[in-house]
């Protein structure tokens, strides 16, 4: 019956779901298992590639049909692809050429080559605004660190095991200390492009790395908290990958099959 049908309430401004869809995405976890069918070669080359249905329900959650999102990281195009999937305007960036050809085959949203550092600041000069930045920055260095057994799984099909070895790439950065700084300066000149309230949205891990966890994820939602509301995060989980018996019988070694989506408000 046309009464039975939910309904958006008219005092949510920030959105269009329903009361349902609402508080089924803030759950605190979710798992997001991509699947094959979802995800071709071309776009598996990229070494961290979203799962495309995951990105569209933030997408919906934190914007309105016709809204502008913003992806300062977008690898493949993910995030573009989404947003023609679900009527929203978008711009992304990107470093490295063939993941530029890839994403640029898959939409026809403007993408930009090039440091997101230099081009987030000529956007800002443009005038540009975006109701969402949502994106994952490269994890440090996990991608050069000694291969484990699903990196030779991507080496034996010719799978990508990193970005590449570009100079402005992040993820070269050898020293935390100075990538975490790096990355806190960039999300803050993000900040600038986000209109009143706007959200922005960084999946992250905590990385081990040569014998110890290293809480990036918690420092980085630490340090921009001071110029963002910190809303809480997402913990995506995946759990499709194989267990691996890490640091088995000697210690515990976690197999880090989660990261977080850290989420914050422009204040």
């Amino acid at each position: 019956m046309m009464g039975d049908e939910p309904k958006i309430d008219s005092r949510n401004k920030l959105n269009s779901l329903t009361g349902r869809q609402w508080i089924r995405f803030t759950k605190s976890w979710y798992i997001a298992d991509g699947k094959s069918s979802d995800i071709s070669h071309e776009i598996d080359l990229h070494p961290a590639s979203f799962p495309p249905p995951m990105i569209r329900e933030f997408i919906e959650f934190f914007t309105k049909p016709g809204d502008s999102v913003l992806d300062p990281f977008l690898g493949t195009g993910s995030t573009l692809v989404a947003c023609d999937e679900c009527g929203r305007q978008g711009i992304g960036i990107e470093l490295y050429e063939k993941y530029v050809k890839t994403a640029r085959a898959r939409t026809d949203l403007p993408i930009h080559q090039g440091d997101s550092r230099d081009i987030v600041k000529t956007l800002i000069q443009n005038g540009e605004k975006f109701s969402l930045c949502i994106t994952s920055p490269p994890y440090w260095r996990i991608l050069k660190k000694k291969k484990d057994y699903n990196q030779q799984k991507r080496l034996q099909k010719g799978l990508d095991l990193k970005y590449g070895e570009h100079p402005k790439d992040l993820g070269m950065i050898e020293e935390r200390v100075t990538f975490l700084s790096e990355l806190v300066i960039f999300f803050k000149l993000i900040k600038d492009l986000l209109l009143e309230h706007g959200h922005l949205v960084i999946f992250v891990q905590n990385i081990r790395d040569k014998g110890e966890i290293n809480p990036l994820a918690f420092e980085l939602a630490l340090k921009l908290a001071k110029d963002y509301k910190f809303l809480g995060e997402r913990i995506w989980l995946q759990n499709q990958k194989t267990l691996r018996p890490y640091g088995y019988p000697y210690s515990f070694v976690p197999n880090i099959h989660h990261h977080y989506a850290l989420i914050f408000q422009k204040r």
